[in-house]
């Protein structure tokens, strides 16, 4: 496995490979965490171990020494011996040295404060990866956070037991404070904090920790806040974004293709020649998988040697939404590389306050040791990445809705039947209700493309003056994502309807007809008008369940490599 895998190097059909490349076992070491480990470990798929470097675990070892020594010499520390946010001026240093520690371990355990999330509940996946990366983003070993306390947490995983960690709740500012509070509530084993066992039963935290040897953690100075302070769920939602973007993206792409075809478009559109004088590696990369999929169709003009005279009365060149899609869409795939480029960095990077400066990263006169408040906790870099797949999955609605709407149109469609009906629907509008549909999910996915980052306001007694609300961000990209899967198993059904009123599928490229074969597998060809929202359920659960993206990794992207 390369741990320093770059995205920007490799095509999205490479990418969708690797990431999905099966780990049984993941090193934690703090720097070298990989998406593929992070998805097989959220899948309990993989189990893990914590690394034997002595460089690690002395650093670990040392910065916590530090920590307790400034609280028991009585030296303000954020977080240890004060109040949280804007109750830092709370500064609790009166005693000995032992009473001096006992005030800071109630106020760690005090942290219990910011457990409030409601709501739905996040996907077991998207908890368990939060956990390991919160584990990675400690074991760096500038948080003075204990490793016999990231066992615990590293137990939860390796026992596939899962807090229930609800949605709502968190701003994005001081991490995702509710989020990782739950995690932490379970590992304390507090009362009415619930898990799923590894066999997926809903019970309290302390029967089912105590079950497999999990003590209740007692938090430490430090702990409480090291253990909630980080945008580790923001990270984690986000991964669980970018990897189903990524595969909705294919599957559009493979639609997009049919859609050319069944429109009677060119190939001619993703000719070598505008990728080259305009060089964008997103454009150039989309034009070549068209190319692709389109050739050998007896549908699609095959003009990459050149033009084709057309019959009288049809255009000389394809609409926007089938000439543009290279440029149109080019940009994202650059996008969506430089996403995963960005959750791989952020995954191993340290997201907490305060931190300890180890001797390495000393200024010019500064002694080592001391620590250092500032703002690493605070989730932009994940929130401008869930923006902007969330501008993606929209991107994919516009243009299926524009799709829809061209093959349904009698005088667009190049001498279809109006509403893709078979001559025996009465109305001719078999697929009218799936359109006007198409522009609810059009509106819908704009409004839940609008960037979340430029709406943060003022929070915790001002103290959080500017938040990100990834996890907002985030929540809105599920419900975006979910209403793209279900334009994109429209559109499918629409173009198979399509296909067939062409004279089937025989005439289609030898790329695009295994996608036709999979939905006539599960739909049937529509003569008379009839409800469709069953049928498009079918194609949607295929879509969520990877049944279909596995189906044309096999049958379709395999080919691509000697294309």
């Amino acid at each position: 496995m390369n741990k320093n895998y770059s995205y920007s190097q490799h095509n999205l059909i490479e990418i969708d490979s690797y990431i999905h490349t099966l780990h049984k076992e993941v090193t934690i070491t703090g720097n070298k965490l990989t998406i593929p480990e992070i998805i097989s470990v959220a899948s309990g798929k993989a189990k893990t171990s914590f690394t034997q470097d002595k460089k690690i675990i002395d650093r670990i070892k040392e910065t916590y020494r530090h920590m307790m020594k400034d609280v028991e010499n009585g030296i303000p520390v954020y977080g240890c011996n004060t109040g949280y946010g804007a109750r830092a001026s709370r500064v609790l240093i009166d005693g000995t040295k032992k009473e001096r520690v006992k005030i800071a371990r109630e106020m760690s355990e005090g942290i219990v404060h910011v457990d409030v999330s409601v709501g739905p509940q996040f996907d077991k996946e998207v908890v368990r990866s939060a956990i390991l990366i919160r584990i990675n983003m400690l074991m760096q070993g500038v948080s003075a956070v204990k490793l016999e306390d990231l066992e615990k947490y590293r137990q939860l995983l390796n026992n596939f037991i899962t807090p229930v960690v609800n949605q709502y709740g968190g701003i994005g500012a001081s991490g995702d404070l509710a989020h990782n509070g739950r995690v932490l509530s379970a590992l304390r084993q507090i009362p009415g904090t619930k898990v799923f066992d590894a066999y997926g039963n809903l019970r309290q935290a302390s029967d089912a920790l105590k079950e497999v040897g999990i003590e209740p953690l007692k938090l430490d100075p430090k702990a409480g806040l090291g253990f909630v302070n980080g945008d580790n769920f923001s990270n984690s939602l986000a991964i669980s974004l970018a990897v189903n973007t990524l595969e909705v993206f294919l599957l559009s792409t493979v639609l997009g293709a049919m859609v050319i075809e069944v429109l009677e478009g060119t190939d001619r559109s993703f000719h070598p020649l505008l990728a080259a004088v305009r060089p964008h590696n997103g454009q150039k990369e989309l034009a070549m998988l068209y190319r692709y999929l389109l050739n050998g169709s007896k549908l699609a003009y095959q003009e990459m040697t050149g033009h084709t005279i057309r019959p009288k009365g049809i255009k000389v060149q394809d609409v926007y939404s089938l000439r543009c899609i290279a440029q149109y869409q080019g940009v994202n795939v650059e996008k969506i590389k430089h996403i995963f480029d960005i959750l791989t960095v952020n995954a191993n990077a340290v997201s907490d306050n305060p931190l300890w400066v180890p001797p390495e990263f000393v200024t010019h006169g500064e002694k080592p040791w001391q620590w250092v408040s500032g703002g690493n906790f605070i989730a932009s870099h994940m929130v401008d990445a869930m923006d902007n797949l969330r501008k993606v999955l929209t991107h994919i609605v516009k243009l299926n809705d524009r799709h829809l709407a061209r093959m349904v149109n009698p005088y667009e469609n190049n001498r279809l039947t109006a509403n893709l009906s078979d001559k025996a629907a009465i109305t001719q509008c078999v697929f009218k209700g799936v359109q006007i549909q198409s522009g609810m999910f059009d509106v819908y996915s704009s409004l839940l493309s609008i960037p979340v980052s430029t709406f943060f306001g003022i929070h915790e007694e001002g103290n959080q003056d500017i938040t990100s609300h990834a996890l907002t961000s985030g929540i809105f990209g599920l419900e975006n994502l979910r209403i793209t899967r279900y334009s994109v198993a429209q559109n499918l059904m629409a173009v198979a309807q399509g296909v067939d009123l062409r004279g089937g599928p025989k005439y289609l490229s030898p790329q695009t007809r295994p996608m036709y074969e999979f939905i006539r597998e599960r739909v049937d060809y529509i003569k008379k008008e009839k409800p469709l929202y069953n049928d498009i359920e079918t194609i949607y659960q295929s879509i969520i369940s990877g049944e279909m993206i596995d189906y044309l990794r096999r049958k379709i992207f395999n080919n691509f490599y000697g294309f």
